[in-house]
């Protein structure tokens, strides 16, 4: 049975648990699961007057400067995504620094060209075919490939259900939003069948028809369609909207709301979130920056993969760990002759 977009309020829920502890783990078996990869090695251990600390061999540090950077800051990095059967989908960074406060939310366009050695069937070089790989897949595999792509530390993981879009849209009030043209979809075959039908115009959505605007890619006459970009444009005004909203005096109703659901998995401690909310108390919505990966969609052995630009991407988080310089200095230096 294919679904299309069953995730849309990722960094919305990442967001909120900043502020709200509301990323504790809800099964204990969450909590216990290892990381799945080791960290970079950290100093070497020596013994202090001896002959034997002398002739052991000095330890190479290979880390980029970017990762340098990052396992040095006090930032906060949660991949959160939704999954589509064995995909992942709508695949969030979600950065917090909690000493601003700020948040720094970065899409992953999930046809993201990312292959891996071994695994080279139909669709398995896309970044959201990781989850669902045997032997590295599941949240470790996503959380140890996310990090080795985006050269960066991640701390936790979120999973989320697309219910949780319904329930928090309606503990919001709705959803305004223009509808720039015709959506008309139907697919008898999902389950419940869906159906998407909205003239273009202004709308006050309620949770329901919020999912259905979110979920649409394509007119099934074909006379309308968008691809995966456009579609995190979307979703981002969406998450904006709801981050706003969220700001209000409703934000605790919210929180009620997703504690008293199923909708989130995470690997985050009641304590760690928390303390996180409390370095959060006083964030506003200017302080929230999203950023989509830059890239061009590309025809590969012919399928369709959303390329990126490993410069651009290198450069925004350098940028959001406040050290643009530090980027500049090192491309200087790889330029020298």
């Amino acid at each position: 049975m294919k679904f299309y977009i069953k995730v849309f309020v990722i960094s919305l829920v990442g967001f909120l648990s900043l502020f709200g502890g509301i990323l504790f783990a809800f099964e204990t078996l969450y909590t216990a699961e290892p990381t799945g990869s080791d960290a970079t090695s950290s100093a070497v251990e020596t013994t202090v007057g001896t002959t034997e600390s002398a002739t052991e061999p000095e330890e190479i540090d290979d880390r980029t400067e970017l990762q340098k950077i990052a396992e040095a800051s006090d930032r906060i990095n949660v991949l959160a995504f939704g999954l589509n059967d064995s995909l992942a989908d709508t695949i969030m960074l979600v950065s917090f620094d909690p000493s601003v406060p700020r948040l720094d939310i970065i899409s992953v366009p999930r046809d993201t060209y990312n292959p891996i050695e071994g695994y080279d069937g139909s669709g398995q070089k896309k970044i959201n075919a990781i989850y669902g790989m045997k032997d590295i897949g599941g949240v470790n595999g996503m959380k140890k490939y996310l990090s080795e792509f985006l050269g960066v530390p991640i701390d936790y993981y979120v999973r989320v259900d697309f219910n949780a879009v319904q329930a928090v849209v309606d503990t919001l009030g709705g959803y305004d939003v223009y509808v720039p043209f015709n959506m008309d979809y139907d697919d008898v075959w999902d389950t419940p069948p869906l159906h998407i039908h909205f003239e273009k115009g202004q709308y006050h959505l309620d949770g329901a028809d919020t999912v259905k605007y979110l979920r649409w890619r394509k007119n099934s006459d074909g006379s309308m369609q968008e691809g995966d970009v456009a579609r995190i444009e979307r979703h981002q005004a969406f998450v904006d909207e709801m981050i706003q909203k969220a700001l209000s005096f409703k934000l605790p109703s919210v929180i009620n709301t997703i504690i008293g659901s199923n909708y989130v998995k995470t690997d985050m401690t009641l304590e760690n979130a928390l303390a996180y909310a409390v370095s959060a108390a006083s964030m506003t919505s200017d302080n929230v920056n999203f950023y989509t990966i830059d890239g061009e969609a590309k025809m590969i052995n012919g399928l369709s993969y959303w390329v990126h630009d490993p410069a651009a991407l290198e450069t925004l988080l350098f940028d959001i760990y406040g050290y643009s310089d530090v980027y500049e200095e090192t491309e200087a230096e790889t330029e020298t002759p």
